[in-house]
């Protein structure tokens, strides 16, 4: 366990909270078969985007934004981009859930959630919509859809 002080006390305060929204999370992950072809390997996804509702979802941990992670390798400098990971992600695997999360990019991120969500790869982009709907979230909360 590392050893606290008062320059890292918020730091390990708030590793403890993801970690522990990660595991109540993770139990909530059940049908992973639903998850099976939602791969960057799968090339014919097609998705149907519409804007997401970044605040809610990030708040009830159906993505996070982390800092930037390939396959096995982690760039823990948080100006040299960002990975989104899913519920699903951290449900199914130990590798990201290591992954420190990355405030510098949110607004880059809510943007791209909320005005251009096409530019998320098809497979997180279904990734994080099944997690939410996992975790309990309705498709009007899901989904910023447009108003009457």
């Amino acid at each position: 366990m590392p050893t606290v002080t008062s320059d890292n006390l918020q730091d390990f305060i708030n590793d403890n909270l993801m970690q522990k929204q990660i595991a109540a999370n993770s139990q909530k992950i059940r049908d992973l078969d639903k998850y099976k072809t939602l791969t960057s390997d799968n090339k014919k996804l097609e998705v149907n985007y519409q804007p997401l509702n970044f605040d809610l979802l990030h708040q009830k941990g159906a993505f996070r934004v982390t800092h930037k992670g390939m396959d096995e390798t982690y760039d823990p400098d948080p100006k040299a981009g960002f990975s989104l990971v899913s519920a699903y992600n951290d449900a199914v695997g130990t590798q990201t859930r290591g992954w420190k999360n990355n405030p510098v990019a949110y607004d880059v991120v809510k943007n791209m959630f909320e005005n251009n969500p096409q530019n998320i790869g098809p497979h997180k982009y279904m990734q994080i919509v099944e997690s939410a709907k996992d975790l309990g979230i309705s498709p009007e909360q899901i989904f910023m859809l447009p108003t009457k």
